[in-house]
């Protein structure tokens, strides 16, 4: 692959990746004008159960097709209609017992089957994604990325404005559920088109590579996702939809760094290969450098929110300002361990990112089920902090270990008290715009200033 080319699948990868983390935040003006506050907090629920599902049904074997590419180039399609193979089949069990379950049990089985569909589609989606991305195939890479949410997102709007469904909740789910269904069909002819192959040696292969991150996986995703579930379990759906309106708000930061990733990380590693001190002193100073411009941003986020959540959103979600601050200083802690959590995976130290992932998913739902009955929903956003502060820790305590010279926490503690001190400011002054937007434009011109004196050489010469 020449240079033009790896610039090229970058771009593509970052329009692809900036979509779909950012759907959720650009859907926001849609659907919270067209869905109540329960039905809003109802597809949060389930899109939860989604990615929980999603996790347990591919087993996280695209990390198996990923490393087939170094272990068995010339077996890559035998590797992928075998895990294929034992997907649909696993998917296919798991279906069954649950409508035996709805039978024997008489709860309803539509939601929970639309769940199911959706989740083994989402597994064919990754796994051929993975395949895509190794073979350098970026153009329909990013199609199979951006596609699948963007009929969906049509297709909902249309049938929830037509009326065509009631509970307007299922106008949301239907669509999405049944189009990334029929783009898992898509894949699978386009898999067995290769050959219907099925090998248990290869099976156990990928599952010795996937197994050990299943736990992670799940681990984060639940980390992640249990706050609307249990919101929804022990208040009500409406403050999952009020809660989730502000959770898609405030990752719109989030959004930005998945997609400035498909560039950081491939320079990341590459130092981080090399060994050298003077790369690991570029390490140092470029994490600092892209720490404090995603406080910028983050900061933004922050003293910005009030007047654009009420441009985005209708009234019924306004209550949920209160909760920004602590969402985007959870997203910032988020952006930090990450560059611990890439040490780790540098070292193939999988089970030790499992391990600190599940201690961290355990305090959330610890905390939640202490605190959200007594204090309210809002406390949710709260305990998401100390949860991910844990996260943090713990991964900083091993990444410490493997590379003493770059793990180092203390550099980032200056960007922690900017946005502390921040949230400070904008709820002393949250009925004053101007002073939230001057504080936020004075904190930004200083510091991109700061930026461009102390790494402008270095950004140059990355």
């Amino acid at each position: 692959m020449n240079n033009k080319d790896f610039k090229k699948a970058g771009l593509f990868y970052t329009v692809g990746s900036f979509f779909n983390k950012g759907i959720a935040f650009f859907t926001i003006p849609l659907f919270t004008r067209i869905l109540s506050t329960t039905d809003y907090g109802i597809v949060s629920t389930y899109n939860s159960w989604v990615g929980i599902v999603t996790v347990l049904l591919s087993m996280t074997l695209y990390m198996a097709i990923r490393q087939s590419f170094i272990d068995y180039p010339d077996r890559v399609d035998e590797i992928h209609s075998t895990i294929t193979i034992f997907i649909t089949v696993v998917s296919l069990l798991v279906a069954i017992l649950c409508l035996l379950g709805g039978i024997i049990f008489g709860y309803g089985i539509l939601i929970p089957l639309l769940c199911i569909m959706q989740s083994y589609a989402a597994a064919l989606i990754e796994n051929y994604s993975m395949q895509l991305m190794m073979q350098y195939r970026y153009v329909h890479r990013t199609a199979f990325m951006v596609l699948p949410n963007l009929i969906s997102v049509i297709l909902a709007a249309i049938v929830i404005m037509q009326g065509a469904v009631r509970p307007l909740y299922f106008g949301r789910i239907i669509p999405t559920a049944l189009s990334t269904f029929l783009f898992g069909v898509a894949i699978l002819v386009a898999v067995f088109r290769k050959g219907f192959k099925f090998n248990l040696e290869l099976l156990k292969y990928s599952l010795a590579i996937s197994i050990p991150l299943i736990a992670h996986g799940l681990a984060l995703t639940i980390l992640a996702q249990s706050d609307r579930t249990m919101i929804t379990a022990m208040v009500s759906a409406d403050k999952t939809g009020i809660y989730s309106v502000v959770y898609n708000f405030s990752m719109i930061a989030t959004a930005l760094t998945t997609a400035l990733g498909g560039i950081w990380q491939p320079w990341y590693l590459r130092k981080l290969k090399s060994g050298t001190e003077q790369d690991f002193k570029k390490i140092n100073e470029m994490t600092k450098a892209y720490t404090l411009f995603m406080t910028i941003i983050m900061c933004g986020v922050i003293m910005l929110a009030p007047e654009v959540l009420k441009l985005l959103a209708s009234e019924q979600y306004w209550e949920g300002t209160s909760i920004i601050p602590p969402i985007v200083l959870a997203n910032l802690i988020i952006f930090i361990y990450t560059f611990y959590v890439d040490i780790e995976y540098f070292h193939k130290k999988t089970k030790s990112i499992a391990g600190n992932t599940i201690l961290a998913a355990v305090c959330n739902i610890i905390l939640n089920l202490i605190f959200i009955r007594v204090c309210g929903y809002e406390v949710a956003a709260y305990t998401t902090i100390v949860s991910y502060a844990l996260s943090l820790v713990v991964h900083y305590i091993y990444a410490k270990k493997l590379e003493p010279q770059i793990a180092r926490l203390k550099s980032y503690w200056s960007m922690f008290i900017i946005v502390i001190a921040i949230s400070v400011i904008y709820y002393t002054a949250i009925d004053y715009w101007y002073i939230r937007w001057a504080t936020v434009f004075g904190v930004a011109v200083v510091a991109l200033v700061y930026l461009y004196r102390k790494y402008g050489d270095l950004l140059i010469k990355r």
